[in-house]
């Protein structure tokens, strides 16, 4: 009797790559000579389906050996990372999942990984190497020490203080690059590029302005030297690359039969505009679909006024709907018309951008969020919403309402919102609250999530769009008596109803 038998898995190593199956994409090229003039301070998931997978695909093109990419690991997180990266050779798997289909290729650009705490001179060496041209960086909006508040950046915290005083062993990203750029001052070696990576407003700005007030606060020579002679691109990064689940390594191994420890999931579009402004050469980015230019802005809004809006347009409503993932609610069909009344709602207020057709955008981000493959959680997108609701709302309301145009579905949006901050959804299960900021909104908690107004007059989320315009506060009070007493449907049904089906 015939049994069929299952190969063998294979573990991913550069001495397998030859065995891995013809449909898996791998590196072409000799690792071995990949220079790593990229040094990554924070490479984990996003980093790693991203900025990566450009440097990956240059290096396929043969052109690109000097742009290897070098992993620095901060956080106790990411010792598993190291440890799995070190045992792979430092390659890993991306698989791309689109509804009803994967793909997944091997990544080679990453050469290394340092695990900083057990090796933090390691880490500075890497930084001070005449090859280093570019620090990149993914550490979070929380990783820039900024208080959103006040703007100024938080030298009281513990780590800061311990970097400030032991400038040779640093714990935060701030002391390494501080550090080595005073390493390279006194040894008269080139500076580098700091290039931010993050999800954050004007990111290479929000670097520059972290990174000079620490150094000032160390030594005012080396804060003129870095602002003299480092550049601070500004970039807008886009692919939703959630967290990589057992359940993904699973599918890994039984449709590729390859055992990788270190994986990154994400969905097949990705984008990257960035500013062109390095000063030791950069990659050609270009080549392989990022898109150069002098001015990331406009790019930038686009981004947060109808991705994040549009993302926070589901979440918080979908929360309340006791919906798990953002594929679930868009699927719906209320909440998906919601969502296309919101994009249309709000594109007045985003420039046009050449080569861009604003509802082609608009359509492609319903498919994105409709992708049930990215199992991106509703409850994610709902986190830190104090931050959130100021970036990516408050901006579109103050034009929306400065022009006198309708302000129907962002005015729910701030109402969800609010009702959500109630801490239950409606069949009176607790949601998953995670919010730094929350401690502005006691006022309007301890009247029992019920008086907008409490809410709509912190100056920090909606500056004085209460006191000038009252009809604001109305309509958001009116739909959040609704939400409360009637439920979301009617509420969203009510709300439909006042504008054009889109």
């Amino acid at each position: 009797m015939h049994t069929d038998t299952k190969p063998n898995p294979i573990s991913l190593r550069d001495s397998s790559l030859a065995q891995l199956p013809a449909i898996i994409a791998r590196p072409t090229y000799d690792r071995s000579r990949t220079v790593s003039s990229l040094v990554h301070i924070g490479a984990g998931a996003f980093n790693r389906s991203h900025l990566a997978g450009y440097l990956d695909d240059l290096l396929t093109r043969g052109e690109a050996q000097r742009w290897g990419e070098f992993g620095i690991g901060l956080l106790p997180a990411d010792k598993a990372l190291h440890d799995g990266l070190g045992e792979q050779d430092y390659l890993y798997g991306l698989m791309l999942m689109d509804t009803g289909e994967e793909s997944y290729r091997v990544v080679g650009s990453l050469t290394g990984h340092i695990y900083a705490p057990d090796d933090p001179e390691g880490v500075l060496a890497r930084l001070t190497a005449p090859e280093c041209a570019i620090v990149s960086l993914t550490v979070t909006e929380g990783g820039y020490f900024i208080e959103d508040s006040t703007g100024r950046i938080q030298l009281e915290h513990p780590d800061l203080r311990h970097d400030l005083e032991h400038p040779a062993s640093p714990r935060t990203w701030l002391g390494f690059v501080a550090e080595a750029a005073h390493r390279r001052m006194k040894s008269g070696r080139a500076p580098f590029t700091l290039l931010s990576c993050d999800n954050v407003h004007a990111n290479g700005s929000v670097a520059r302005k972290s990174l000079l007030a620490f150094a000032e606060a160390r030594n005012a020579a080396l804060a003129q030297w870095i602002e003299t002679n480092v550049a601070f691109p500004n970039s807008m990064v886009d692919r939703i690359t959630p967290r990589t689940t057992d359940e993904n390594r699973a599918t890994i191994l039984d449709k590729f039969n390859v055992l990788d420890r270190v994986p990154v999931v994400g969905e097949p579009f990705r984008q990257w505009v960035l500013e062109d402004n390095f000063v030791a050469g950069r990659p050609a980015f270009e080549k392989v679909g990022a898109e150069i230019t002098s001015d990331v802005a406009p790019y930038e809004k686009m981004k947060m006024r109808l991705l994040n809006g549009g993302h926070l347009t589901l979440a918080f409503l979908g929360d309340l709907l006791g919906f798990t993932y953002v594929s679930e609610a868009t699927l719906d069909a209320q909440m998906r018309r919601l969502l296309v009344a919101f994009m249309a709602e709000v594109r007045p207020t985003v420039p046009r951008l050449p080569g861009i057709d604003l509802n082609d955008y608009s359509a492609m981000l319903v498919k994105r969020f409709s992708n049930v493959a990215i199992r991106d959680q509703v409850a994610r997108i709902c986190s830190e919403g104090c931050a959130k609701i100021t970036k990516f709302i408050t901006p579109s309301l103050t034009d929306l309402l400065a022009s006198g145009r309708p302000s129907h579905c962002v005015s729910l949006v701030v109402a969800g919102w609010l009702h959500y901050l109630r801490g239950t959804d409606e069949n009176g299960r607790p949601m998953l609250m995670a919010d730094a900021m929350i401690d502005i909104m006691q006022p309007f908690l301890a009247s029992g999530c019920g008086n907008a107004r409490l809410a709509l007059t912190v100056p920090s989320l909606f500056g004085d769009l209460a006191a000038t315009h009252p009809g604001f506060v109305a309509e958001v009070q009116a739909d959040l008596d609704q939400l409360r007493n009637q439920g979301v449907r009617p509420t969203i049904a009510r709300v439909l109803e006042q504008i054009p089906v889109a």
